[in-house]
């Protein structure tokens, strides 16, 4: 009698939830093997954030959720300007500006994370930022200023809107696509430069600008001549003209 009694409960129980239109929680299929639900990739949830700075095209810092968070835009990648290897690419000034102004420091934003708040190996938020109701991953596409890629699962949502965005771009000769063969599936040719842009020759820049201002592309800290460390050994240099630019470049000054 006692478990007839327990079967008749759970039966009277699923009517009232059925009646009252609440419903038992759906498994979630696929998630022990790492696979995100389609209904999960779909959904759009903003978080409201602040700019605390620019790094680059592609990259900032941002005041998120109380706590700061160097963010790496989705799927887009821009010139370089500061990387110690490249040095400053075509265009990679003018995209780094573009971000500047648009993405400038106390600006109000909101930011859609990746999927489970994932993150690059540098420890960067991967997420699409979104600035006066615009998505400012797509605004870099749409002006040339960067190129689809680092396209990996599950952040796949928005990818073929950025191709169309680009084969637009691609089509009007606009920023990176105005230089023939610059920008490839594998990357920017380092080795072509931008004539009548403010990106110039990477090496040209570097090797003009040898023996000013030496960043430490590491630490991020620069060192002016005379200055206790401005001689000592650094893997990674990355050369400016002016103390302005490093800064400009998210480095700060040696205290010594």
């Amino acid at each position: 009698m006692a478990s007839k009694g327990w079967k008749w409960f759970f039966v009277a129980l699923l009517s009232l939830l059925v009646a009252t239109g609440c419903s038992l929680p759906l498994k979630t299929e696929g998630t022990e093997t790492g696979k995100v639900p389609a209904e999960i990739k779909s959904a759009k949830v903003l978080y409201k954030a602040k700019v605390i700075r620019n790094i680059d095209g592609d990259t900032v810092v941002i005041s998120l959720k109380g706590k700061e968070e160097t963010v790496r835009l989705l799927c887009v990648d821009t010139p370089e300007t500061q990387h110690p290897r490249l040095g400053v690419q075509p265009f990679g000034p003018e995209a780094s500006d573009f971000a500047k102004k648009v993405l400038h420091k106390g600006k109000e934003i909101e930011v859609e994370p990746g999927i489970n708040w994932g993150r690059d190996k540098y420890g960067r938020l991967l997420a699409y930022v979104y600035v006066d109701g615009k998505m400012f991953n797509e605004l870099l596409l749409e002006k040339g200023l960067a190129r689809v890629a680092y396209v990996y699962p599950p952040n796949t949502k928005y990818v073929d809107r950025f191709y169309k965005i680009q084969d637009q771009a691609k089509k009007k000769a606009v920023g990176i696509w105005s230089i023939e063969n610059y920008a490839k599936e594998e990357g920017y040719q380092s080795d072509i430069s931008a004539k009548g842009t403010n990106g110039g020759d990477a090496s040209k820049i570097q090797e003009k600008c040898e023996g000013k201002i030496k960043g430490n592309a590491n630490s991020k800290i620069y060192h002016v001549p005379g200055g206790t460390y401005y001689e000592s050994d650094i893997k990674e240099i990355v050369w400016f003209c002016t103390e302005t630019d490093a800064r400009k470049a998210g480095y700060r000054k040696s205290k010594r």
